[in-house]
């Protein structure tokens, strides 16, 4: 049996402000890579002016897609801003409170013990790596952006990862020897 952990407040706080702020993030991606994706906004543009009898160059019309979706991207700019400030809170809090899991490297911690720790510290890697990448992105030189986009683009292939083993704990725990994981996390 389970020793079952309680979550104080700023700990929830923390989890929560990260969780809903990463999901902003997430979801500004997915419709800058589906809906408002510049060419496909650019044919809907098209198409638009075309029942006015307007026309305008391919060229334009993606100019119009990026100006209109600049506004959305504002949005995972600042979210990105806050998600660095909850990282942040989560690392200082983890120094001065110490791990709310056993670490990986503990003798004492099981296999799935190990297993959990592991994921949550590459998640936090990688979640750090992007703060930074953002904001060599937003401040840095513009000689590195290729690359730094191109790496930062790639958080999109561990957060999505993170999120269904997330789940699927949550889940596995509910059912197991964790019952209350949920209830406790919300409620403390």
């Amino acid at each position: 049996m389970q020793t079952q952990v309680s979550y104080p407040r700023l700990h929830r706080l923390i989890h929560w402000g990260l969780a809903l702020t990463m999901m902003v993030m997430l979801l500004t991606i997915l419709l800058r890579l589906g809906w408002m994706e510049k060419n496909h906004m650019a044919a809907v543009i098209h198409q638009g002016l075309a029942k006015l009898d307007l026309m305008i160059s391919d060229e334009q019309a993606v100019g119009i897609a990026k100006s209109i979706r600049g506004f959305m991207f504002q949005w995972h700019i600042y979210f990105g801003y806050a998600v660095g400030v909850f990282v942040l809170a989560r690392f200082i809090y983890m120094a001065k409170c110490g791990l709310h899991y056993p670490s990986p490297f503990s003798r004492q911690a099981t296999l799935k013990q190990k297993f959990q720790a592991w994921v949550y510290w590459v998640f936090y890697a990688g979640v750090a790596l992007s703060v930074i990448l953002g904001l060599l992105l937003k401040f840095g030189p513009e000689a590195i952006e290729h690359q730094v986009e191109t790496v930062h683009k790639l958080a999109l292939w561990y957060f999505i990862p993170f999120i269904s083993l997330h789940l699927a704990g949550i889940l596995v725990a509910e059912s197991g020897n964790d019952k209350g994981i949920v209830s406790r996390m919300i409620g403390g």
